[in-house]
């Protein structure tokens, strides 16, 4: 059964909706859908939460970056180069930050936004431990200067931290006074940020819709749209079908064969960007026979089809050859061999080995047509050598745990990155020892000590140096196959302007830059 629930928030702290604004918020989908002040978007998922100390999917960023803002942004053709959000300044001094606050900022109930809340967020972030509480996990504690100042601790310098913050969304102290007992649902189902939209309403099953904050600090497009609906539709060939149809606006994850015919139909355009880190990687299992020989390894890696990976993709995609792409931060990719398909050495490497006629396992996640072309890809390469391997799909969750617990021998996962330019992060959760996303097991000591020290490194050609030395231990490894990295790709009807891709987002849209074409 749907509940369908209306967020008022109580009368203490919240201004009371209007029964205009009601009658909106319960407008047939269909009336919805023909308003041209309304922007409909198709998402792949439902929220399972909106808390911002917990949401960790793109689901549910959809909804929380626009309901909230955060201290710190950046620019999207350059996430190295880091811009004011609710701060407008920020100096490092020593082992902490000093942050400036922009002043007068309200959040949606019309209550003033300061460093209360701030440390706040940060506190009860830390305490939690959800979420994306890892990209700030450094954090040794806050303290309120001034109201429009804060200082922020950490155990050691650290020059990542306004980089991590760009995704940090900022709460109300209040509300957190307010809403922290346990049980208590108040940010998990509603909301009150300074973010450019408002939570008007969330129909379970069904949608979740916004509307246009007029009271916004920030910049909205030119023809910006009044009300948002984020339509939850699972199936893609229905999103894709809504797009090309005109009953969505625009949509999150088009399958890519009906992405590239749409875009060829007059009306729409094809917008390519950087995202993805790779998708999928194949992750070799170091600690079971036979993947726990590194020669053993090293054929897989050497044998396996790139070339199909790009047929299979358009040619929208590149062949990564490491685990960074070109375009993040220092990133030494362009300076890095090509991964190529070499039978030869594929063949040497496993007849260096000493293993014949094995026989491996390999689970991947269903649901994803790209792994399930990966893995057969594999199964093909991997035959080449006499290599049998066995693909079992399994819901996400149990693939992980079937390679955690040592039950399998590969694990394929795709790779993203939510921060714009740290990347000890992204190594920290998928090849340090105690990464939840190692499942190739990767134990290496050096790796360890650049993953701790980088963030302390004030010199940017000392970072780089460390960076391009964590990438060759990691390619080293022969420890995961970087099967490909896609573009991006996003159908943009022409009556719409002003979608950019977010490279250090889980390919995610900004409502506030949508608007409408003149």
């Amino acid at each position: 059964m749907l509940h369908l629930g209306t967020f008022v928030r109580p009368a203490s702290r919240r201004a009371i909706i209007s029964s205009v604004l009601l009658a909106i918020a319960f407008l047939p989908v269909t009336a919805v859908a023909q308003d041209s002040s309304v922007f409909v978007y198709a998402d792949a998922g439902e929220p399972t939460t909106l808390d911002p100390a917990r949401t960790n999917t793109n689901y549910e960023f959809t909804v929380t970056r626009s309901v909230y803002d955060r201290l710190i942004n950046y620019d999207l053709d350059d996430p190295s180069s880091l811009q004011p959000g609710l701060a407008v300044e920020w100096t490092q001094d020593g082992n902490a930050w000093i942050v400036k606050l922009r002043e007068g900022v309200k959040f949606h109930d019309g209550t003033s936004f300061d460093a209360e809340d701030v440390k706040a967020t940060l506190d009860r972030l830390l305490k939690l431990k959800l979420g994306q509480s890892y990209l700030v996990s450094e954090i040794t504690g806050v303290t309120v200067i001034d109201p429009a100042t804060v200082r922020i601790e950490t155990a050691q310098p650290n020059v990542f931290l306004p980089a991590n913050l760009s995704k940090i969304e900022m709460l109300s102290s209040d509300d957190i006074a307010a809403h922290g007992g346990e049980g208590d649902t108040f940010f998990a189902e509603g909301g009150n940020g300074t973010g450019p939209y408002k939570l008007v309403n969330w129909k379970r099953g069904v949608q979740i819709e916004l509307e246009r904050n007029t009271d916004w600090w920030g910049k909205f497009s030119d023809k910006p749209f009044d009300r948002i609906v984020d339509r939850f539709v699972e199936d893609g060939a229905n999103r894709a079908r809504g797009v090309e149809g005109g009953e969505f606006d625009m949509a999150n994850f088009i399958p890519l064969d009906d992405a590239i015919r749409i875009a060829a139909q007059p009306g729409f355009k094809l917008i390519e960007g950087n995202n993805l880190w790779a998708w999928p990687a194949i992750y070799l299992n170091t600690q079971k026979a036979p993947t726990d020989n590194a020669d053993f390894r090293k054929a897989l890696v050497k044998a396996f089809d790139y070339q199909a990976m790009l047929d299979f993709s358009h040619g929208k995609a590149t062949t990564p050859r490491g685990p960074i792409p070109d375009w993040f931060p220092l990133s030494p990719e362009a300076q890095e061999p090509e991964i190529v398909t070499n039978l030869d050495e594929a063949s040497a490497a496993l007849e260096k080995s000493g293993i014949q006629n094995a026989t491996m396992s390999c689970s991947i996640p269903a649901g994803f047509p790209e792994f399930r072309f990966a893995a057969t890809i594999l199964q093909a390469s991997a035959a080449q050598l006499g290599v049998t391997v066995e693909v079992d799909e399994r819901p996400t969750v149990e693939a992980l745990k079937a390679i955690k617990n040592n039950e399998t021998n590969c694990f394929a996962i795709g790779n993203a990155n939510l921060s714009p330019a740290d990347a000890t992060k992204f190594f920290a959760a998928h090849y340090s020892r105690n990464g939840h996303y190692n499942a190739a097991k990767l134990d290496l000591p050096e790796l360890e000590k650049i993953i701790a020290d980088m963030p302390t490194v004030t010199q940017q050609s000392e970072r780089a140096a460390q960076l391009k030395r964590a990438f060759e231990l990691i390619v080293d490894s022969n420890a995961i196959i970087w099967t490909a990295r896609p573009k991006t790709l996003v159908i943009q009807p022409d009556r719409i302007t002003g979608y950019r891709v977010d490279p250090a987002e889980y390919i995610n849209i900004r409502f506030w830059e949508i608007g409408q074409a003149k």
